[in-house]
């Protein structure tokens, strides 16, 4: 689930959707519509599911600085992972948000700033969650967040990802699902930045 809001005389909020080829397709739609004009940034929310020690607890907000296409790739016997990337078959990221504004609103929100791994199928056993926390360095599970940013890479508008964690990854019975909760964490989080920054 994510949305996206770009700043610019004005702000224009837009859900973008579920999955990376929607968000995608939806963020370019949206960033390549602004009579021709590009925004100084864009901000994307959402929710994401932690990784295991990632000292993360459901609720939580966080910046996502960098995000990965985690399953990118082909699986192999043993369950080897090889991404597009060692396949030379194209890039896997990390694509990386907007260093300054993240750092900033972690700061003015009290929040910490992780790495995410965008995935299309959510890590809902505990061996999955591993692998995939493992190979990818990341603290946090998105389905959007890495497409999103390779579409603002390749348009030359910064990002910066704001997430509200609203499960633990693995287990489905253990996984502690609040996405109501989640929202609510986020919508208190832009409520604050839009009375600060007069959107």
């Amino acid at each position: 689930m994510c949305a996206a809001a770009v700043e610019g005389g004005g702000l224009c909020d837009e859900v973008i959707g579920v999955g990376k080829a929607a968000a995608a397709m939806r963020a370019t739609e949206l960033l390549s519509s602004l009579h021709g004009q590009r925004p100084p940034w864009l901000l994307l929310v959402g929710v994401c599911g932690v990784y295991p020690g990632a000292g993360l607890a459901v609720g939580d907000l966080c910046v996502v600085g960098e995000d990965r296409l985690a399953d990118e790739g082909v699986g192999l016997a043993g369950g080897e992972f090889r991404g597009i990337a060692a396949m030379g078959l194209g890039d896997e990221g990390p694509f990386r948000g907007d260093a300054g504004r993240g750092r900033a609103l972690a700061a003015r929100l009290g929040i910490r700033e992780v790495a995410g791994a965008t995935v299309s199928t959510c890590s809902a056993c505990d061996e999955r969650s591993r692998a995939l926390a493992g190979r990818s360095g990341a603290a946090v599970e998105t389905m959007e967040g890495a497409a999103v940013m390779l579409v603002c890479q390749h348009l030359g508008v910064p990002a910066v990802q704001l997430r509200a964690v609203s499960n633990r990854t693995g287990e489905r019975e253990a996984a502690g699902w609040d996405l109501h909760g989640s929202l609510r964490a986020l919508h208190a989080a832009l409520r604050a930045l839009k009375e600060e920054h007069g959107w």
